[in-house]
């Protein structure tokens, strides 16, 4: 592991850009203080891989104050070539990518899943499971479709369900969330040719993986240099951007 991890990070596999840059910090606790591990991965526009960078992990949660650290360690070169930023839309997400003047997009998965937050439960199955059908089927819509008047309906009733007492307030907040700031969502269809991925799940599952990899982990020194290790021995995973159909 120590000779895996006593070089410098070379970028002299990685294939010429420009970037897309995946993101996701991963939580970890130590002597009951927290750590987030800030996992990075470019993916060049015209490939179906994206490539780790060293992780970089610090104390305290996860902010946009630390992804500002977190990005700076990511080398010069690297980083000029660096278009888009694929993320969770964690606080602060878009601030970070007008800095560094990144396209962002966010994931339509994060969005789908918080949308159907508590459906099994039974207190929301009888009263707006109907409701929260349909009000997917209408972000979906606005996540995918180019047509100025489905997307025109589909704000509507957006608005038109969120409005009804059956509504969950958790719901109505993000779906009202997601009206305001739906282009972040959608710059997949503004910039095809930069075949952007819109969901952050590659790099999401390769965090579950260096999870298990490194659970034996007693202080946060060992966690860095073992998920370091990790990711360079992996170097890249598969992640597909989004291939638009005319609807």
């Amino acid at each position: 592991m120590r000779t895996v991890t006593a070089r410098p990070y070379s970028i002299t596999s990685l294939p010429r850009g420009p970037y897309a840059l995946l993101g996701d910090g991963l939580y970890f606790k130590f002597k009951r203080r927290e750590w987030v591990m800030y996992l990075m991965a470019v993916k060049p526009i015209r490939g179906k891989k994206a490539y780790f960078l060293d992780p970089v992990l610090l104390e305290g949660r996860e902010c946009y104050e630390r992804w500002v650290q977190a990005s700076a360690f990511i080398l010069p070169e690297v980083k000029r070539r660096i278009c888009a930023f694929v993320s969770d839309g964690f606080r602060g997400s878009q601030f970070l990518s007008e800095q560094n003047n990144w396209l962002h997009q966010r994931c339509h998965f994060h969005l789908l899943a918080n949308l159907v937050r508590g459906k099994s439960k039974r207190r929301y199955r009888a009263r707006s499971s109907r409701l929260r059908d349909k009000l997917l089927e209408a972000t979906r819509t606005i996540l995918n479709s180019r047509r100025t008047l489905s997307l025109s309906l589909a704000r509507r009733t957006i608005r038109r369900l969120v409005g009804r007492p059956t509504c969950p307030p958790y719901i109505r907040k993000q779906a009202l969330e997601f009206l305001e700031r739906e282009q972040d969502f959608r710059t997949y269809l503004r910039y095809p040719k930069l075949n952007l991925p819109t969901t952050t799940n590659a790099i999401e599952s390769t965090g579950q993986m260096m999870r298990k990899a490194t659970r034996t982990a007693k202080t946060p020194q060992s966690l860095r240099l073992r998920a370091t290790a990790f990711l360079r021995l992996k170097k890249f995973v598969v992640c597909n951007g989004h291939i638009h159909q005319q609807d």
